[in-house]
């Protein structure tokens, strides 16, 4: 099992058992990371998979705090409706053209959050993602090589997600996502059939598989008039 998984079911286990009470904060990063004798990529890598599971929340300038012992949440085994999924049944054709594909070294910033070491590889591709003959987005993806090693270009046109269920028997059931728009650029215009002033809608996503291991950082973006977002909050 992965160090970070490890690291995440001791502090979840301590949420359940009252070591760690709802409502107060548990102990400082670096705290952690000297119990735990790991560094700050896997601690943030293990709390990650508890915000997602709902026991804790982060919040800048007031560090972790524990949000409950029994979260209520959607089961892990469901499977994320990717955009091939969620639109093809709905009875829409969705295909993809692809910009690039190769394999890189990925920025830090992409690395941490995908749990790699460093000067480890990654599938880096970007494609145009069409429903019917109008474009949708245009999505930059990093997926580990490590984790998906017989990726292959073909793969990229197709739905990454059903590729992942096929050929690793896992599940990509989670994501962080961040919502955020931009002006567009010469390639947007290009793709989207967008207009200098007009704007594209982005998500940033890393996607998770149901075992909590991180395998995809992908950064979307849509053209506004065709980007809707929709989501259930609850209050625990």
């Amino acid at each position: 099992m992965r160090r970070y998984i490890q690291i995440s079911n001791i502090i979840k286990e301590r949420i359940q058992n009252g070591e760690y009470i709802a409502g107060e904060k548990i102990p400082y990063g670096h705290q952690l990371c000297d119990e735990f004798a790991c560094s700050k990529i896997t601690l943030n890598n293990a709390l990650d998979i508890l915000v997602n599971e709902g026991f804790i929340t982060r919040q800048r300038g007031l560090g972790t705090i524990v949000k409950t012992a029994s979260p209520q949440q959607v089961s892990h085994t469901l499977p994320i409706q990717g955009v091939s999924r969620r639109l093809g049944a709905q009875g829409e054709e969705v295909h993809s053209h692809l910009l690039h594909f190769d394999i890189a070294v990925p920025p830090a910033e992409i690395a941490s959050p995908l749990a790699m070491a460093e000067g480890h590889y990654a599938w880096h591709f970007r494609r145009v993602r069409y429903v019917g003959q109008e474009p949708l987005s245009i999505e930059e993806t990093w997926i580990p090589v490590k984790i998906l090693p017989a990726f292959t270009r073909q793969d990229a046109l197709g739905s990454v997600y059903q590729f992942v269920e096929q050929s690793l028997k896992k599940i990509p059931c989670s994501s962080h996502t961040q919502f955020y728009s931009l002006p567009s650029d010469e390639e947007a215009r290009e793709w989207l059939k967008l207009q200098v002033n007009e704007p594209v809608s982005v998500t940033l996503s890393v996607t998770y598989l149901n075992d909590g291991q991180p395998f995809e950082y992908c950064t979307s973006r849509y053209h506004y008039q065709r980007f809707n977002y929709n989501a259930i909050v609850q209050r625990s």
